[in-house]
Formats: C-alpha cells, structure tokens, sequence
C-alpha cells in the first residue's frame, strides 16, 4: 500500500491512499475472469441441500399450504412446474443447494418462508425484490416500443 503524509504549518494530517496496482509482480485477474470464476462456484456448489432432511421418502416437503419437491439430481428445492426454467427464479441457498420457483407460485413461498432460516429468507427476499424490478424495467421497456410504434402507424 502506498501511503502519502501531507503536512500543513499549522495542523498535520495523514491521508491514506491505495493504490490499485497489484504491489507484487503478479499479472492481473480482469473483471470478466473473476466474474466467470464467482459464476463457475455459484454452479457446482455441491453442497447438499440442507432442507432435504426435511423430506419424506418420496423426497416431498409438505409445509403450511406449500408443497416442495426435492431435486437431488440438480440439487435443487423446486416449487410449483420447474420444467421450464425460464419461467422460474433460482436462489442460492446459504448453506448449499438452491430454490428453484415458479413465478406463479411466489406467493405461495412467501407464505411458507418461515420454513427457511434467517439467512436464506433473506436472499429469498432479496431475489424477489430483484425480479419484480427486473420484471418492470422490462415491461416498461416494452411498453414504450410499443408506443413507439403506434406513433409510427398514426402518422
């Protein structure tokens, strides 16, 4: 770290500043690889799904009025139709596994979240949160081509 001492006549001051140059001669990791490397762990976590305990030998979690189904072939807690997944929203769990949901069931998580620990419904929060401002940026965005286009055909 390189550190500058700047002094006044009346008052010193220290002022620290980082330099964000690696200080030993090893050549960079850019942005796009660490970010492939965080997204490559994200994927092979491998650490089971601690809620699959909760299971029954079918590999069924009844809780309140929700009805999980636990996926050891993808490591997945899935909830409602998860065949397509582009309809869904994956949520890495903290201590390993991930939820995979149907967005037309979310209500339905929220109200088995209690189910979860502290930690996971809070990335759970988190990822509906994301997804709803994903979902009306998205469908702002549409609506303004679209207006667009009717400006285009009223001339």
């Amino acid at each position: 770290m390189i550190t500058t001492k700047i002094q006044n006549t009346e008052v010193s001051h220290k002022i620290y500043t980082q330099s964000l140059k690696p200080e030993d001669n090893t050549r960079g990791s850019s942005f796009l690889k660490i970010f492939t490397s965080k997204a490559q762990d994200y994927v092979n976590d491998k650490r089971p799904c601690e809620y699959f305990q909760m299971a029954d030998k079918n590999g069924i979690i009844q809780y309140k009025k929700s009805t999980f189904v636990c996926n050891k072939d993808t490591n997945t807690l899935e909830l409602g139709d998860c065949s397509n997944e582009k309809n869904c929203l994956r949520i890495k769990l903290s201590k390993g596994g991930s939820l995979l949901v149907n967005r037309d069931n979310i209500d339905e998580l929220i109200s088995s979240i209690s189910m979860f620990s502290a930690k996971d419904q809070g990335l759970i929060m988190q990822a509906i949160m994301q997804d709803k401002i994903a979902t009306n940026a998205k469908n702002n965005a549409e609506s303004e081509e679209v207006k667009e286009i009717q400006k285009m055909f009223s001339r």
